[in-house]
């Protein structure tokens, strides 16, 4: 459990403390068992064999953070692409998580409540007992995926095959609705 929590340490803000409690903890150990079969799997090895990224900027004509402060980050999976959009009040800060369902059924729109910059290696948004979690990909996370916790504990992962950034310093949210 240690090498898993190191993963998700606490976190401590001005009259707000973060920690993972034990109904994150399957997420938490999908998390850590994900990471370590891929290692095992490469052989130690990370790489980053089917993820594509770039700028945002590649996103021509796309309006799906249109109101809010623009597109911050935008990952796609087989079924999904995910939209990160900033606040319109701060534009380096994530505010709102959008889905758009490539099966053509309706997404999920979210607004955050909190922000967590600490966070560093994951976007985390929360939609009642549902929990959306979209890592981002760096020298040490090849191979990220979105995660979706379910109020039963259950949960499913995609593997993000593109992945398109902003291409200044962002900063990960931690959010409840």
């Amino acid at each position: 459990m240690r090498t898993i929590n190191k993963h998700f340490p606490k976190f401590t803000f001005p009259k707000f403390t973060f920690q993972c409690t034990a109904h994150k903890s399957l997420r938490n150990l999908l998390l850590g068992i994900s990471l370590s079969v891929f290692t095992v799997i490469s052989g130690g090895k990370a790489t980053a064999e089917t993820i594509v990224t770039g700028l945002t900027s590649e996103l021509i004509n796309d309006q799906v953070c249109e109101g809010t402060g623009g597109t911050i980050a935008y990952a796609e999976t087989k079924d999904y692409s995910l939209y990160i959009c900033a606040d319109v009040k701060n534009i380096s800060q994530p505010k709102h998580y959008r889905s758009v369902n490539k099966n053509g059924t309706p997404g999920v729109k979210l607004t955050a409540k909190t922000y967590n910059p600490n966070q560093g290696t994951y976007f985390e948004f929360h939609n009642g007992d549902y929990v959306y979690m979209l890592q981002i990909p760096s020298e040490t996370l090849k191979n990220p995926v979105l995660m979706v916790e379910f109020p039963d504990g259950s949960g499913y992962e995609q593997k993000i095959t593109r992945f398109l950034s902003r291409g200044e310093a962002r900063s990960p949210v931690s959010a409840n609705q």
